[in-house]
């Protein structure tokens, strides 16, 4: 352990006072704001999970709050560490996911045909929503190397990474996943000066990817089906729904808990919680909404470009990237830009293993963008 750690955490109240005025607020009240808003919405959504299952009507907005513990544990003492024990903490995550990764192909749970979690003894844990913020953190240490004489080959071994989380998040098969894990890792490559070509050759394997999935997979062609005609077989029912949801929150929306769209729209607490969001309260909260994952994706790319450290540098773009890009599939899905992905709302959408990878994922950003980790001005 002592390898792992310079120096016991100082819990005194001199230094709780100096992270408090380190961090940076803006970006504090977004999380703050966009957490409060998941843990209100669990209580709009526990019926249509607890109801069919015979459990109390505020069952799993519980079950929520009970997550919302550890994730907020998480984020605080992430966002107390240092840039060199961030990075520790996210290699060592890595190495556990990953072999959470191999064991969830072998013994996970099927659901819909496809084994993405981990049966525990009263939750379930899905490996491929924590391998996120891990694998920034990996690839920004790496990508952070100098090259040099006896020096690893950090962006080599980053791409390793990125291949081996991938290979392993699309055997699940959970193909969004994959495809955000790797545009999140794009943005982190083209942020370390990447040449055009490379990121030319990146889209273009992409749209390759796309392809061959559209070809072999009758899931992911229906999904992009929809994208196109609202009205085809499979989900078409469940894309009106939820257009007509949004429509009818109107302006200033129908209240909170008085929309109908959580009992018509399939996995409203989840994929499609910005419908319930938009009916309940209206497209002037769902801007507002939409205004704090802008911000924490702007002001996270502006403070990562007056970072000394490399590290921190790649490692916020990273964050800010998953955090937006996360969110822009999520609501692109519902403005009908994207086809449906199955991705989750993050902080917002119902889900242990979401919350918890988001307090880790948030934790290290407000960590790493503190104001004594040093910047340039």
């Amino acid at each position: 352990m002592t390898l792992l750690l310079d120096h016991r955490p100082d819990l005194s109240l001199s230094a709780a006072s100096r992270w408090w005025h380190a961090l940076d607020k803006p970006l504090l009240a977004a999380v703050v704001f966009l957490f409060c808003t998941g843990l209100i919405t669990a209580f709009s959504t526990s019926p249509i999970l607890a109801i069919p299952r015979d459990q109390p009507t505020f069952y799993y907005a519980e079950r929520q709050l009970i997550f919302a513990v550890p994730s907020a544990i998480l984020f605080l003492g992430m966002s107390m560490l240092a840039p060199r024990e961030i990075r520790r903490a996210g290699v060592l995550l890595f190495l556990l996911v990953v072999v959470l990764l191999i064991i969830v192909l072998v013994f996970g749970e099927d659901r819909n045909g496809s084994k993405r979690w981990i049966s525990m003894v009263f939750f379930s844990i899905q490996p491929s929503e924590l391998v996120k913020p891990a694998l920034i953190a990996v690839s920004a240490w790496m990508f952070s190397l100098r090259p040099g004489k006896g020096a690893p080959p950090g962006s080599l071994i980053a791409a390793a990474c990125v291949a081996l989380v991938a290979l392993l998040v699309v055997l699940q098969p959970d193909y969004s996943q994959t495809a955000l894990i790797c545009a999140v890792w794009g943005v982190m490559f083209f942020m370390t000066g990447a040449s055009v070509i490379w990121a030319a050759s990146g889209g273009l394997i992409a749209a390759a990817g796309i392809a061959v999935a559209f070809a072999v997979s009758p899931y992911v062609a229906d999904r992009i089906r929809l994208l196109f005609d609202a009205n085809a077989t499979g989900g078409g029912g469940q894309i009106r729904r939820m257009l007509d949801a949004i429509q009818n929150g109107g302006l200033w929306g129908v209240g909170p808990g008085e929309g109908t769209a959580k009992f018509r729209v399939p996995d409203a607490h989840s994929d499609f919680v910005i419908a319930v969001v938009a009916e309940e309260y209206g497209l002037a909260f769902t801007l507002v909404l939409i205004a704090a994952f802008a911000l924490i994706v702007i002001r996270g790319f502006l403070i990562a470009l007056r970072l000394k450290s490399l590290f921190a540098r790649y490692a916020v773009c990273g964050l800010s990237a998953l955090i937006g890009l996360q969110a822009f599939i999520h609501i692109g899905v519902a403005a009908r830009i994207l086809p449906p992905t199955g991705m989750t709302l993050p902080l917002v959408s119902y889900g242990g293993s979401s919350l918890l990878a988001m307090g880790i994922t948030c934790g290290m950003l407000l960590g790493l963008t503190r104001k004594d980790v040093g910047r340039v001005a």
